[in-house]
């Protein structure tokens, strides 16, 4: 696994060769982060983002956006993935005719390489790859797609982003929200509760009798094997949840408390 430090140069090369390869006014307007950041909900994914420097909190940076991913979980069919995410429920003004406007024109601009993966909360066009175990090949091997996602779509976005050259005014998120009521949601791809469940960290109780018992109610420390049944307890990731570990069964142990906490994030 990649750590953000190691990700960060190379993903900064590579929008600095998109921008040069971009026309210049779509690539002088383009803004990035200066690091990868953690996913403020989900912890195994690591996320570099793009977006248009004229983009007010009316249509926010962090969800109406470019964006690199890496994804940490053990096992991922695919741990890259970039795509242009645009959340169609945090638009706080004329949302209705801008979903509309982007839900007829997208479609028709997917780049070869790229699927269509919108869903009630979202539009989204995604490349998804496998990071190099050379991460100085990284920026070769994205170029291509960045620049033509980009190329593709921004001349529609352009239009958008500036009839809004004002931020909101106080109070006028809260009275969006209130007058438009609960709005569905569903992560795009992800339909199966299981799947869901691996991005968080809590266990669901029933989960707690099936381990002790996988574990004949002993302390999975090898070096103690504590009686489960007569001491406290607690269910551990064994690859930290903090280092990209899956909530799932066969990621998960019981540990008296004192290997619990000896243990701390370490696997």
């Amino acid at each position: 696994m990649f750590t953000k430090e190691e990700l960060t140069p190379h993903a900064l090369e590579l929008f600095e060769r998109v921008k040069a390869a971009l026309p210049p006014e779509i690539g002088e307007r383009l803004r990035s982060n200066r690091q990868f950041v953690t996913h403020g909900s989900y912890r195994t994914l690591y996320l570099f983002d793009v977006w248009d420097c004229n983009q007010t909190d009316i249509l926010n940076r962090q969800h109406f956006k470019y964006c690199l991913g890496y994804d940490r979980r053990p096992g991922s069919t695919r741990d890259g993935y970039f795509h242009l995410w645009l959340n169609r429920i945090r638009i706080y003004r004329e949302r209705e005719a801008i979903v509309a406007t982007l839900d007829r024109k997208l479609p028709k601009l997917v780049p070869k390489g790229f699927f269509w993966n919108p869903c009630d909360r979202a539009f989204d066009i995604k490349f998804e790859f496998d990071y190099p175990n050379n991460l100085a090949q990284l920026p070769d091997l994205l170029l291509p797609r960045y620049v033509s996602l980009i190329k593709a779509v921004h001349p529609v976005l352009l239009p958008i982003i500036d009839q809004f050259t004002t931020a909101l005014e106080p109070g006028e998120r809260r009275a969006v929200v209130a007058k438009r009521g609960r709005l569905p949601f569903t992560l795009p791809g992800v339909h199966d509760r299981q799947r869901v469940r691996e991005y968080t960290r809590s266990i669901p109780p029933s989960w707690r009798p099936i381990i002790l018992e996988q574990h004949g109610y002993r302390c999975a420390n090898p070096k103690c094997r504590a009686d489960l049944r007569k001491v406290q307890h607690h269910i551990d990731h064994v690859i930290p949840f903090s280092k990209g570990g899956t909530t799932t069964l066969d990621n998960l142990q019981p540990l008296c408390g004192p290997c619990n906490l000896a243990k701390g994030n370490r696997q």
